[in-house]
């Protein structure tokens, strides 16, 4: 995953929007002339776009605070091989609870440029943990947890999605490239295993203008509790689930001992 570290430096920078029409180079149309139907189909994907974001911002705002600013790139990843996301805007939003801090993909849910009749992926993926309370935004950005979450988002588009997978399987798993970056949690060969779709014990989906929109977590996991879904599959990931939702760790990342 070499491709997401020399993309790490280009960050934090917002995409440039488009210039603002001249309004003395748009013409008027002559009164009675009906809207010309790209027109109007413009108009009303704008509009969803905009609705669909308005939904995802009510989620986060019931669970948190949103920084005001977003994790984006100078130049879209999709332009340089990453998988393209629905509406090509591929950003990370962060939110912070009272004892927790969540990097959440914002764009997966987005109507598609082709596809405007569907919320995009139908998901948004996300990390909570206490590890950042207190972290400013820089270091937020640069932290670890960040680094799997994009590593996570860029996945998931590549799939089109995660929802019909956990529906199918339950509780999923993957490996994530991090080196020695969380020593307590990584393996010997320098990954740290994760569990996708455990319950966060609050909502974990709305109903979006263009259908439902799926909030996703990705847990970290232990190197032992990694060899355990290793040998056991869909048996283990359930049974490490349950005895975490159990002792109330849920979802939640933690990798300060």
């Amino acid at each position: 995953m070499g491709f997401w570290d020399r993309l790490r430096g280009k960050r934090d920078k917002a995409d440039v929007p488009p210039s603002e029409a001249n309004d003395d180079a748009v013409s008027t149309p002559p009164p009675g002339l009906a809207e010309e139907p790209e027109a109007a189909d413009d108009a009303r994907e704008h509009a969803q776009a905009a609705e669909t974001q308005a939904a995802v911002d009510g989620y986060w705002d019931q669970i948190g605070m949103t920084d005001g600013h977003r994790i984006s790139y100078l130049i879209n990843p999709m332009f340089s091989g990453a998988p393209a996301w629905p509406n090509t805007r591929q950003s990370y939003r962060v939110v912070r609870t009272e004892q927790t801090v969540i990097i959440a993909s914002d764009g997966l849910s987005d109507p598609g440029r082709d596809d405007t009749d569907r919320s995009g992926f139908g998901c948004e993926v996300y990390i909570e943990t206490a590890d950042l309370a207190g972290a400013d935004f820089e270091q937020i950005k640069t932290s670890p947890y960040f680094t799997v979450i994009e590593n996570f988002a860029q996945n998931v588009a590549n799939l089109g999605g995660i929802s019909d997978k956990i529906e199918q399987f339950g509780v999923l798993s993957m490996e994530f490239p991090l080196g020695d970056r969380l020593p307590s949690l990584s393996t010997e060969h320098g990954s740290v295993g994760g569990l996708i779709g455990l319950p966060a014990g609050r909502n974990g989906t709305i109903d979006a203008p263009l259908g439902r929109v799926d909030f996703v977590p990705v847990t970290l996991i232990s190197p032992a509790e990694l060899e355990t879904v290793v040998a056991g599959g869909a048996a283990a990931r359930a049974e490490i689930a349950a005895q975490r939702e159990a002792t109330g760790v849920g979802h939640l990342t933690a990798a300060v001992d």
